[in-house]
């Protein structure tokens, strides 16, 4: 007969084995213990004939078993929530890594883009400036403002005469230092040399120069690159950019660079060839005097710039005598040479700011800025005696030339184009009818 007492702590102790099966981590063991309980349990209700035990002990298996179920299926469900949440954490951080790489991608987009702007304005400007001198200082800013390590842009070109390099413009940021190297230094040697781009990132490190060639310069040099501007295979100058930061300058910035060298080669082409289409326009074929529109336009300006003081300006009006005889005899070839040989004669009497033309036919003016009146009588006769003196050899004849001469100077003889060249005119045949040979200014 069992003690009274043992019903109760099997009953007591049932659910501590059920909770120990429901959070076992072997399922199976807590399983068999809480059926040797609960048969236990069952025993106990039979031998104490009492039926009501049993029907618990039925009712906290059953209870058991679906709460071991209930845990089950949210311990899965719990599992599987688990593993989603590291999907979607695993999605997360590709995501964040996506989003990171885009967000670089657009910076680089914005560079790209902020460069491309700045290389078409440069594009654009180094195209449409016709002046030289205007566009080799357009080229520095242009590629200052594009390669934002460059604390200094030098042009180079190309001096046919004596074929060395002479610095033409420098573009500079910030503080300013003095170039002392007008004619390049040892970079732009061998970039001359190899005609090809030279990047040096740190000039006192690089094995193709001396490691005391940045002190020879004899300013801050972090780094430097040069590119040459080519033309027809042949190098015509260079161009250089400087930085006071030691790898201050990439292999993109030489792109940029030589980018830049070849609109900037273009560009000096065009303009050079302006230029030498402007003076043809402006420039007698035979005699290469400025022509009489140019004369007419230099006087204009001389006149309106000497107003203020009342200085001087005088104009020379030169004739050959006998021109037309002169043809006659010896052939419009022979003409021609004398106009040629004049016409050097004239170049040569006009000092830096005065202006030799050819008015027509075989008529010369030339133009004395701040020449007094007594002055340009003076300069006139030494002329006139220059020509005088001169021999030229015509179908092997030795013969001479005269030429009489007018002169007018402002402001006693006017203070317009017109009437100073109306006096100076009057003059010149008042010389011709003088006996021609002479010099006439009163």
């Amino acid at each position: 007969m069992l003690h009274p007492a043992w019903p109760w702590l099997i009953q007591a102790a049932f659910p501590l084995v059920t909770a120990a099966w429901l959070g076992a981590d072997r399922p199976f063991l807590a399983l068999g213990l809480a059926v040797v309980f609960s048969l236990s349990f069952l025993l106990v209700s039979l031998s104490s004939q009492n039926l009501s035990l049993a029907w618990v002990a039925l009712e906290l298996m059953a209870l058991a078993f679906i709460l071991r179920s209930g845990c089950a299926f949210w311990r899965k469900r719990l599992r599987h929530e688990e593993l989603q949440a590291d999907h979607l954490e695993e999605e997360v951080h590709t995501l964040e890594g996506e989003l990171a790489r885009l967000k670089d991608h657009e910076s680089g987009l914005e560079v790209r883009s902020r460069r491309y702007l700045l290389l078409r304005r440069a594009a654009n400007t180094l195209g449409s400036v016709l002046a030289l001198e205007d566009l080799l200082a357009a080229i520095g800013e242009e590629l200052g403002n594009l390669i934002q390590g460059a604390d200094r842009v030098l042009v180079y070109l190309m001096e046919p005469e004596n074929l060395t390099l002479e610095l033409k413009s420098v573009w500079q940021r910030g503080e300013r230092v003095t170039i002392k190297a007008k004619t390049g230094d040892p970079f732009d040697g061998w970039v001359m040399r190899q005609a090809q781009p030279l990047l040096v990132e740190e000039p006192s490190s690089d094995f193709r120069f001396p490691r005391d060639v940045a002190r020879q310069v004899g300013r801050p040099l972090g780094a430097l690159m040069s590119v040459p501007l080519m033309t027809s295979q042949r190098v015509t100058g260079v161009l250089r950019v400087e930085s006071d930061t030691t790898r201050g300058l990439s292999s993109d910035d030489l792109r940029l660079c030589h980018i830049v060298a070849d609109l900037a080669t273009l560009g000096i082409e065009n303009s050079r060839l302006y230029q030498r289409t402007a003076q043809l326009a402006a420039t007698d074929d035979l005699t290469r005097l400025a022509l009489r529109k140019v004369f007419e336009e230099r006087l204009d300006r001389a006149l309106q710039e000497s107003s203020p003081g009342n200085r001087p300006v005088s104009v020379l009006m030169i004739d050959i005598d006998h021109f037309k005889a002169y043809n006659d005899s010896f052939g419009h070839t022979a003409g021609d040479k004398l106009l040629k040989r004049l016409g050097e004669m004239v170049s040569a009497a006009a000092r830096a700011r005065d202006l030799a033309a050819r008015y027509g036919g075989e008529e010369f003016v030339l133009l004395l800025a701040g020449c007094s009146g007594q002055e340009a009588a003076q300069r006139a006769e030494a002329l006139r005696s220059r020509v005088e003196a001169v021999e030229l050899t015509m179908r092997r004849v030795q013969t001479k030339t005269t030429v009489s001469i007018g002169v007018a100077t402002s402001p006693q003889d006017g203070t317009t184009p017109e009437l100073l060249m109306r006096r100076a005119d009057e003059r010149l045949y008042r010389a011709k009818a003088s006996g021609r040979n002479q010099v006439c200014a009163g």
